[in-house]
C-alpha cells in the first residue's frame, strides 16, 4: 500500500524469498558453500511490462492521488551498472522503492524442512500507486581468491517477479496472511514480520 507518508506506507506482502539452487560438477546441490559469503542479491523495481525502470522517480506535486502510469511520464534515462537510473540534470528525484534493497544470503530450512541458501526482502515498500515488477540480480561481491575479478562486483544473473499491484489507501485491500515459508524462515530467526488473518487489517 501506497500514501502520503511514510506512516501509510506497507511492505510488499508476502515478502519476497528468493532461494539460490548451486550444482557441482556431477550433478549433486550444494547447500553450503564458503562461495555463498560472496554473494547478495540486489533488487530494483520496474513497470509490469518490463520496459522502464522506476526505482528513483520524478515525483509530482499529487502523487499520493495518481498512478505510476500517469505520474512518472519519465523519460529515458542512462542506468548504471547494477540498474540504478542515472538522474537527467537539474531534475528532482525520490525514491519509488523503499526499505533495504540488498540482501545476503542465509542457509536455513523451508517449511518442509529442506535446507537450502534464501534471499529475503522484507522491508520493501512502494511510494506510488501502480502495477510492477522486482528485478533481483544476484551478485558475486569482490573476493582475493577471485584471480579473474578481484576488485569489482560481477552480475551472475537476474530474474524477474511476477507483475503485483500497489494500492491507495482507499482501494488497499488488506495485509494478507504470512505463507508457511515465511513463518518458517521467521522461526528461524529472520527478520520477517508474520501476519494472521484473524488480525486486523
Amino acid at each position: 500500500m501506497c500514501g502520503s507518508s511514510d506512516k501509510d506506507w506497507r511492505p510488499v506482502s508476502p515478502p519476497p524469498v528468493l532461494k539460490l539452487e548451486l550444482y557441482d560438477m556431477h550433478g549433486n546441490p550444494v547447500i553450503e558453500s564458503s562461495f555463498m559469503q560472496f554473494l547478495v542479491i540486489h533488487t530494483t523495481l520496474f513497470k509490469d511490462d518490463r520496459e522502464e525502470e522506476l526505482t528513483v522517480v520524478e515525483l509530482p506535486h499529487n502523487a499520493s492521488s495518481k498512478r505510476i502510469s500517469a505520474a512518472a511520464k519519465s523519460r529515458k534515462r542512462g542506468v548504471t551498472q547494477f540498474g540504478y537510473r542515472a538522474a537527467e540534470p537539474g531534475l528532482e528525484m525520490e525514491n519509488n522503492l523503499l526499505g533495504d534493497y540488498a540482501a545476503s544470503s542465509s542457509i536455513v530450512d523451508d517449511e518442509r524442512g529442506e535446507r537450502g541458501c534464501f534471499f529475503v526482502f522484507p522491508n520493501l515498500s512502494i511510494r506510488l500507486e501502480g502495477r510492477y515488477r522486482l528485478r533481483f540480480m544476484l551478485i558475486k561481491l569482490p573476493s582475493m581468491c577471485d584471480a579473474q575479478h578481484p576488485m569489482f562486483p560481477r552480475c551472475i544473473s537476474t530474474v524477474d517477479s511476477e507483475p503485483f499491484d500497489v494500492f491507495s489507501i482507499k482501494t488497499f485491500p488488506g495485509m494478507i496472511e504470512s505463507t508457511p515459508l515465511s513463518r518458517a524462515l521467521a522461526q528461524q530467526g529472520l527478520k520477517i514480520p508474520i501476519r494472521n488473518t484473524q488480525e486486523n487489517n
